[in-house]
């Protein structure tokens, strides 16, 4: 059920349970399919070689480190346009959503600029070296240049989720892996997989560009539909371009994007300290991420979907509907999660044989099991902390969730891989280990952040 102009009042009135699912579940295919998305480049590149496969989810956190600003800049104002949604203030909304479009015009083209320049340091600070430095340089690049259309596409995003209509971000999102999936074996392979066609045999460098035009046409989308299904008009052109509304975004969003930020460097970090266990430990490490990502989408779905719940009942002061909803949700996810578990230890070696070659080395096989076999359990903390952030966020109180983001690598997972790699002879099962503990405790700070804070305070 879509948010329209008769149904304003849906979130802040209507029944806890469908409101849930009528946000969360246009959120969960819309992550399950920009996961996917994100999955297609891994796939046909595996099919060139492990290095090239390794290079993509190497470079991962690099890119994202600049996503992360954008990110924070789309929850900060999906959170803000929200409450004034839910506080009857359309007006407000609308000039806050405006020169949200202006502010991540200016963040992208700067944050293009400087991946593009910085991307060879970058390299080298993570001790990339020989030819992973070579295609890892060369996918990066590239991908930096889509990182404009990812900024543009996120201003639209979040105006479109404070509204609610999440079943449209999920449709143009589709659209758009549908084209990278149908572009990529193109740009790649010499010869297309099956039907034999000549392709442009561009290799990592392919699978870069197929991803740059799928994100340009993921903009153009929603900038499209913004103009139709909006229930108000956005527009940069016509924008008054207001500092004091920008400095407002910009104070909700920098904690989100910092959080994200600070995650995305621990997640370089990280990837730099697995590199140094070797290419099986940093190949089993990236294939069972690419697994867990998949499987934990309906939990990240409920867990985005409470940022424009809470955000609403926020804003209409409906504080006992904002507990009434995390409750909710986190009975929902805790369910869901259990599911989830029991799939992956009952099919580890199906789920496992997607990504790896039964020819594969025996040690990545083990270790990919033994990961696997950890994220069972990691799987209920990664639902917890989407739960966690979603109200924080929600609420306007994003720095609690920037706390959460940096905790869990930069306090507890990274000093826990160190320790347990200098102390002891676990080996990579340390890895493993802190992936599991960074996740649990992380959820206990979110939780004591819940009982012990005032959620009756609203950013507008």
């Amino acid at each position: 059920m879509e948010l329209t102009n008769n149904k304003q009042s849906y979130i802040t009135i209507g029944p806890i349970n469908q409101i849930i699912m009528t946000i969360s579940v246009p959120l969960m295919i819309n992550n399950l399919v920009r996961t996917l998305y994100n999955l297609t480049d891994g796939l046909f590149v595996a099919q060139i070689s492990a290095e090239d496969f390794a290079a993509t989810a190497f470079v991962w956190p690099l890119n994202f480190l600049f996503i992360a600003i954008g990110m924070g800049i789309g929850v900060g104002a999906t959170a803000i346009i929200a409450q004034f949604l839910g506080a009857k203030r359309k007006n407000y909304a609308q000039h806050y959503a405006n020169n949200t479009l202006v502010l991540t015009f200016l963040v992208g083209l700067a944050a293009c600029l400087i991946g593009i320049i910085s991307a060879p340091t970058m390299l080298r600070w993570m001790q990339a070296t020989g030819t992973l430095f070579d295609k890892s340089l060369a996918y990066l690049r590239i991908n930096y240049i889509g990182l404009f259309f990812d900024f543009l596409y996120f201003g639209y995003q979040a105006i479109l989720n404070a509204q609610g209509k999440t079943k449209t971000i999920t449709t143009i999102s589709f659209i758009s892996s549908l084209t990278n999936v149908l572009l990529d074996p193109f740009f790649i392979f010499e010869r297309l997989p099956l039907l034999g066609l000549p392709g442009l045999n561009m290799g990592i460098q392919g699978a870069a560009w197929a991803t740059v035009i799928s994100k340009f046409l993921l903009y153009v989308l929603a900038f499209r539909i913004s103009q139709k299904e909006s229930e108000f008009p956005v527009s940069m052109r016509q924008n008054r371009f207001d500092l004091q509304v920008v400095q407002h975004i910009t104070k909700v969003a920098t904690p989100t994007a910092v959080g994200y930020g600070g995650s995305a460097l621990g997640f370089t970090v990280l990837n730099g300290l697995i590199a140094g266990y070797g290419t099986d430990t940093l190949a089993a490490y990236s294939m069972v991420n690419r697994i867990t990502d998949i499987i934990t989408q309906p939990q990240m779905g409920i867990g985005g979907a409470l940022t424009s719940i809470i955000g609403q009942n926020m804003g209409a002061q409906a504080y006992d509907r904002v507990r009434a909803f995390f409750k909710r949700a986190v009975a929902i996810v805790l369910s869901i999660s259990f599911v989830a578990s029991l799939l992956v230890l009952l099919f580890q070696e199906p789920l496992l044989s997607i990504f790896i070659k039964q020819d594969a080395s025996v040690e990545l096989w083990m270790q990919a099991k033994e990961y696997l076999a950890y994220t069972a359990f990691i799987i209920f903390f990664m639902g917890l902390f989407s739960i966690f952030n979603g109200y924080f966020q929600g609420c306007g109180k994003t720095k609690y969730g920037m706390f959460m983001e940096i905790g869990r690598l930069w306090l507890l997972r990274l000093p826990v891989i160190w320790v347990l790699g200098e102390m002891t002879s676990l080996g990579s099962t340390g890895i493993w280990i802190a992936m599991l503990v960074s996740n649990a405790g992380v959820c206990l700070f979110g939780y004591y952040i819940y009982k012990t804070r005032d959620w009756t305070q609203t950013t507008v």
